[in-house]
């Protein structure tokens, strides 16, 4: 029996509403990420064979879809670090407030008490606390965002490729749009890389 590829019958997973889901669960694998799972699973998981995952895999994840998927599992990582560090920074925040706060509350019951010396060295203390909170809510002042590069974006690999089909179309192309990248400072060290 030959393959899916130019038989015009769909794919069982294409037809799945959770396709993406079980392509990215198959590219995983391929990568072999620490979260994936065997192919035998993913199979077992939707209800096909272990061939129609096979089958799948070689006919009809592109390589795009790869592109994509490792692109989204980047900045899921770098999304998932961020989190980890502005978290971080709100809690040596909150430490640094409540130690403040403790410490005002010791100035007071030393006023309170009359005790001038104690209540002189609780405010020296409170003034370094209260230039760490500054100078850490300066360094911190900016939440960490991600930003994700255009090389790895799908929807650049495939405006290459339109690109590169059209120059090989119309071969006059190439010069003007090569010159026009370079004008709006797009990198093109080398025209092979590009077209």
């Amino acid at each position: 029996m030959a393959g899916n590829k130019g038989s015009g019958r769909r794919a069982v997973i294409d037809m799945r509403p959770d396709k993406n889901e079980i392509v990215k669960m198959i590219i995983k694998r391929e990568l072999g990420t620490p979260d994936s799972i065997p192919y035998g699973d993913i199979a077992r998981r939707i209800g096909v064979n272990f061939t129609t995952i096979e089958r799948y895999r070689k006919d009809k994840i592109t390589e795009e879809m790869r592109r994509k998927v490792m692109a989204d599992l980047r900045v899921q990582d770098a999304e998932a670090d961020t989190a980890i560090l502005n978290e971080d920074r709100m809690d040596v925040g909150r430490t640094y407030d409540s130690l403040a706060r403790r410490v005002e509350k010791l100035i007071t019951k030393a006023e309170e008490n009359e005790d001038d010396g104690f209540a002189l060295a609780a405010m020296e203390g409170l003034r370094k606390i209260l230039r760490d909170i500054a100078t850490m809510h300066g360094k911190m002042s900016q939440e960490l965002t991600v930003t994700q590069s255009l090389a790895t974006s799908p929807e650049w690999v495939t405006v290459k490729n339109i690109l590169r089909a059209v120059c090989d179309e119309v071969p006059e192309a190439r010069e003007p749009l090569l010159r026009h990248m370079r004008h709006n400072v797009l990198s093109v060290t080398k025209e092979e890389s590009i077209l």
